[in-house]
């Protein structure tokens, strides 16, 4: 670092008070600079806003003698003149601020540095002021602190016998909550301080002190109860555990806060801007302009948002299984083999003039065959034995085939093939069913927007699978975290209501959101790191949203009702038959009919 100039301009200024006092207050500002400000940070600030020409003095010469200690270390000075209304852009998380009141230092205005960050800021303040008005200008000191969720302000100062001493401030006590009072902290003896933490963890313990929390009853991730006095209590889910778990480590107390509004996030979020909210959770849409507003710390939970539609919708019904062993074009393969057979036997019938009289019936022959039916003729010219052989062994392979596939189909839940991702359920034009409170997270999606959407007024994503599940359409989607869907099967204790599609399309982080430039983010954030990493919220999970499994000596059962089409295809045969049978006792008096089913 270059210092000639300014070494320089302070070198014909002398100070204030004896120069063995300004020596032992320069040993002890460069200790912290060294030990403690550059330890947290590669870079700090230094801040000078002074208004009395003595006290100016005495930082003049407190700055040369630092000069002569510094050692090699990056540092950005920052220079308050009077009146002045530049502001000095950039990071300011740890600060060196050297000012000789309170009014001085309000003049600073760290506030507006720092009202738009997403951390707790460092803040080192020498005050050189009379002995008569040090605790004074300390109080109105830690109250801006305060006021301004500068929760790691300590201040040091230099009373008139030259001893060196630092305050800081602890909001929680046992007495007190949002207590601004000094407390001594730590003394420099000329060599170190005699307590080596100059900025203590003021959050450890909020010694039962009341924290707000914009919560709402929603299963699985929080259950709320309402006790006799009308008060909301958090009774569990993911993440009242979490608030519970956070609640017991830190020793405060959680006073629920409903939001006013149906519209969660909105309500939630604005609370958190008013200050009548300390922290707010839940999987919100991360938006820049969310976060422009709040801040957030770590993600304790993933969830994601999943696509899935009515089992009961695509389950073949009985005629379905009969048709879908076969797709369309093995069906036509198969019929149109059969008809060339029938065709070739109706033609070899009136060729070969020796297998005449027995070779009658071919359309009924191949039918007989097709089906596994005895036939009423074996044909006697060679060619036809050729082709009937032939086609009794393609029967038999096309039946096997089919009958086991039936089998199984019968035996097991078979659903119809089904979109596998948002793509195609735009070519195909589904309708998609979302509640009110997701739809807002879900805005950006282009691809939603291209398809008809019935909006559910429920804030919990349940009735979606209710809308979903009764209505049952194949066109029908429902839009949802997965989350829910396993709190909805585990509610209902039936786990095949629902089918997920192949492909999610977004993920969600779970994140505690607080109020910008929360006193707490840097605490909650260590916290929460811990518990998400001892397993605690994958353990709250399985516990809120784990499966019954099936009882083993369940059996599948197959009822009538399965295979109504059986029934319906046996009626038709039936039908058939007597209708046969009537045009053969009709036959017997006519002649044209007699002759056309003898060709049959």
């Amino acid at each position: 670092m270059n210092i000639t100039q300014l070494y320089l301009s302070y070198y014909s200024k002398s100070g204030e008070q004896h120069d063995e006092a300004n020596l032992v207050a320069a040993h002890a500002t460069i200790q912290v600079i060294h030990n403690y400000l550059l330890e947290m940070g590669t870079f700090f600030t230094l801040i000078l806003c002074c208004h009395d020409h003595h006290t100016c003095n005495f930082y003049n010469n407190l700055m040369e003698k630092l000069f002569h200690m510094w050692g090699i270390s990056m540092v950005r000075f920052v220079v308050f003149h009077k009146h002045s209304v530049q502001r000095v852009n950039g990071t300011k998380r740890f600060n060196l601020i050297l000012t000789d009141s309170f009014r001085a230092f309000r003049e600073i205005d760290i506030a507006s540095d720092s009202r738009h960050n997403n951390y707790n800021e460092y803040y080192y303040i020498f005050l050189q002021v009379r002995d008569a008005e040090m605790q004074s200008n300390l109080q109105q000191i830690f109250a801006y602190c305060w006021a301004n969720s500068m929760i790691n302000c300590s201040v040091q100062t230099q009373n008139a016998r030259g001893e060196i001493m630092v305050y800081s401030y602890f909001p929680f006590t046992d007495h007190f909550c949002g207590s601004v009072e000094p407390t001594l902290i730590s003394r420099f003896n000329g060599t170190h301080f005699l307590n080596p933490t100059l900025f203590p963890r003021k959050l450890r313990n909020f010694h039962g002190c009341v924290l707000r929390a914009a919560i709402r009853h929603i299963p699985p991730f929080t259950y709320l109860r309402t006790d006799e006095r009308g008060v909301s209590l958090v009774a569990g889910g993911i993440e009242g555990h979490l608030l519970s778990q956070l609640s017991e480590i830190l020793n405060f107390t959680i006073e629920v806060k409903v939001p006013p509004d149906n519209i969660f996030q909105f309500g939630a979020i604005r609370m958190l801007q008013h200050g009548e909210a300390d922290m707010a959770l839940g999987a919100f849409s991360q938006s820049p302009a969310l976060l422009d507003i709040v801040s957030a710390v770590s993600s304790y939970y993933q969830t994601r948002q999943i696509l899935c539609v009515s089992k009961k919708a695509y389950i073949l019904n009985s005629l379905e299984q009969f048709i879908f062993p076969f797709d369309a074009i093995t069906w036509s393969l198969i019929w149109g083999t059969y008809l060339l057979c029938w065709a070739l036997s109706a033609v070899l019938s009136k060729c070969c003039k020796q297998g005449l009289e027995k070779n009658v019936q071919p359309f009924l022959n191949s039918l007989s065959t097709l089906l596994g039916m005895p036939i009423t003729h074996t044909p006697m010219c060679q060619y036809g034995r050729l082709l009937f052989i032939i086609w009794l062994c393609f029967t038999l392979l096309i039946r096997a085939v089919y009958q086991g596939v039936l089998f199984t189909y019968a035996h097991h839940d078979t659903i119809a093939p089904m979109p596998s991702n948002l793509d195609e359920l735009v070519a195909r034009n589904f309708t998609t069913v979302i509640s009110f409170f997701n739809r807002g997270l879900l805005t950006d999606v282009e691809l939603l927007r291209k398809l008809p959407t019935i909006t559910t007024t429920g804030l919990d994503g349940l009735s979606v699978f209710d809308y979903v599940r009764h209505v049952s359409k194949r066109n029908y989607v429902a839009i949802e975290t997965q989350d829910f869907l396993s709190y909805y099967k585990k509610r209902h204790n039936k786990t095949d209501y629902f089918v997920i599609l192949s492909n999610d399309f977004m993920n969600f982080q779970s994140t505690m959101y607080l109020a910008k430039h929360s006193f707490l983010i840097d605490q909650f954030e260590q916290e929460i790191w811990w518990i998400r990493s001892a397993g605690l919220v994958k353990g709250w999970y399985q516990v809120e949203l784990s499966d019954r499994s099936k009882d083993p000596n369940d059996v599948d059962v197959i009822a009538l009702g399965d295979i109504y089409v059986v029934f319906v295809v046996l009626g038709i045969g039936l039908g058939l038959a007597l209708l046969v049978f009537g045009l053969e006792i009709l036959s017997l008096r006519v002649r044209i009919l007699k002759r056309l089913l003898s060709k049959m």
